[in-house]
């Protein structure tokens, strides 16, 4: 191999490898708090793409040097120290490529961390080997990092690796997980009651897949499995995943000497994750692109002109004018509803006027009646104010919910409570939902570790809030471990086939 054609490979390398490490980071931040004060210093907003492609092209990258060295090997005069240098370089980028395409394919807790140690591991690469080029080179190194008689040439392979890189995340983006939907008969009856014990669901093939990258669970992952059926009305889903622990409570109120406390590890921030509910989360759009179709955007600002967040870790959004669906079940809120809260994901809403979360595109279908809100009046982090309690007479249940018609407004005069006492921070206004936000039913029960959520939903609600279940729609999958925000997730999409 000449000196220019090495130096090409060389610095598309160099280049490809830099958007991965300012990228990486980024990325990083959503499971590891420690790194938060790299933020300032990285790009914000959907850059999960960029990242995937840096991986992409790094590929092809080294796969034609590897060919290009086999036939042609490359005979420098590297001392010792740079063998060695080298070589650690080599292994870690080596590793890195690997341990990517694994969480692409099969993602695991371990993968990420070994991506991440890899990354690290590159960076100090980088140092070293460009420390002592520039100590012993000066200003030589640019005309070797950057050969004049190669310009074009480099121009040229650098267009190529590129455009040829796009090819393969084209690629990588129509090999979706295939979801086959069985066909149900009218007659068949299923009961929306968290078993899933009726005989039709045998006939349903399963999808069967490791999210990652939670707070709480086992290593932070969590295998989802799901199976539907189908009618000419509706879709049933059935889901189960692993979690540890059941969770049933919600940053319940404690009385305390200086009064009513709400119970938080995070709250605050919006990121909690001790007092918080089991949920499960499943988006759904018509198109199926990397990072939750677009709608993820990483950073504490990710978006112009619009609030910065409180966690760091990014919102979501949509920014092409479309709606995407979301279901969200929550173990407290809305599973004795027999229901999960149908939200959607669309353009980023107006800042209200004193709205202390800014949740940008996440929000929820409208609703004729019916809700739940939290019994304090104002949130403070040290005392609230409750806005109801329980009637003495009403049985009492702590950690759960606080019916409506079974609770009187409070007073200083009627709180009898005693320091150590908890009060339900969640308060019923009516039994469930009705309208818009009711149209997904839903049911889930917990047993020997695992969670199992039966929903369905109408094929067309008639809701431009809602995606229309049909073949060719993609599904994304998040569970949350008593967690506010840190949900598991995975890149792969999750498509539809109707088999009527």
């Amino acid at each position: 191999m000449r000196r220019s054609s090495f130096a090409i490979f060389h610095l598309m390398a160099v280049v490809v490898i830099l958007f991965g490490l300012i990228t990486g980071p980024r990325l990083a931040i959503i499971n590891h708090d420690f790194l938060a004060f790299l933020s300032p210093l990285l790009p914000q907003g959907a850059i999960l793409s960029t990242h995937v492609l840096s991986g992409c092209v790094l590929t092809l990258i080294a796969i034609a040097f590897a060919f290009v060295s086999l036939r042609n090997p490359f005979y420098g005069t590297p001392s010792k120290f740079d063998k060695l240098i080298n070589w650690f370089g080599y292994i870690s980028i080596i590793l890195a490529i690997i341990t990517g395409w694994l969480l692409w394919l099969s993602p695991q807790s371990l993968g990420l961390i070994v991506h991440g140690i890899c990354a690290a591991a590159i960076m100090v690469y980088l140092l070293l080997h460009g420390v002592k080029h520039i100590v012993y080179k000066g200003k030589r190194v640019l005309s070797v990092l950057i050969p004049r008689n190669a310009l074009v040439l480099l121009s040229c392979c650098m267009a190529l690796v590129y455009c040829s890189g796009l090819g393969v995340q084209y690629f990588m983006l129509t090999q979706h997980l295939r979801l086959e939907i069985a066909p149900l008969s009218e007659h068949s009856f299923l009961e929306i009651d968290g078993l899933g014990d009726e005989p039709e669901w045998s006939r349903a093939k399963p999808v069967t897949l490791t999210t990652f990258g939670g707070a709480n669970f086992t290593d932070g992952s969590s295998e989802v499995e799901i199976k539907a059926l189908s009618n000419h009305s509706e879709t049933f889903f059935l889901i189960r995943w692993q979690d540890p622990t059941q969770s049933l409570s919600h940053l319940p109120l404690e009385k305390t000497a200086a009064g009513w406390q709400v119970q938080e590890d995070g709250f605050y921030r919006f990121d909690e994750r001790t007092y918080y509910e089991d949920k499960f989360a499943i988006m759904l759009s018509t198109t199926c692109e990397l990072g939750g179709d677009g709608t993820v955007h990483y950073g504490d600002t990710p978006l112009n002109d619009k609030p910065q967040n409180w966690h760091g870790k990014g919102y979501h959004a949509s920014t092409d004018g479309r709606v995407r669906d979301l279901w969200h079940w929550k173990a407290l809120r809305t599973n004795d509803m027999y229901l999960a809260d149908d939200n959607f994901v669309g353009a980023a809403k107006k800042v209200a006027l004193g709205e202390r979360r800014y949740t940008a595109g996440y929000q929820a279908d409208g609703k004729e009646s019916g809700a739940y809100v939290m019994n304090w009046r104002w949130y403070s982090p040290d005392t609230v104010t409750p806005k109801r309690l329980p009637i003495p007479t009403a049985e009492e249940t702590p950690n759960k919910v606080l019916d409506w018609f079974s609770s009187t407004v409070y007073t200083p005069q009627s709180d009898s409570a005693k320091i150590g006492e908890q009060l339900p921070s969640v308060l019923y206004r009516s039994n469930r939902f009705e309208g818009d936000r009711a149209d997904v039913r839903a049911r889930g029960r917990w047993q020997d570790g695992y969670w199992t959520l039966e929903l369905v939903r109408k094929h067309q609600t008639n809701s431009a809030l809602d995606v229309d279940l049909q073949s060719g729609v993609c599904m994304w999958v998040s569970a949350f471990d008593h967690a506010q925000i840190a949900h598991t997730r995975h890149h792969r999409a999750i498509q539809l086939r109707y088999m009527l």
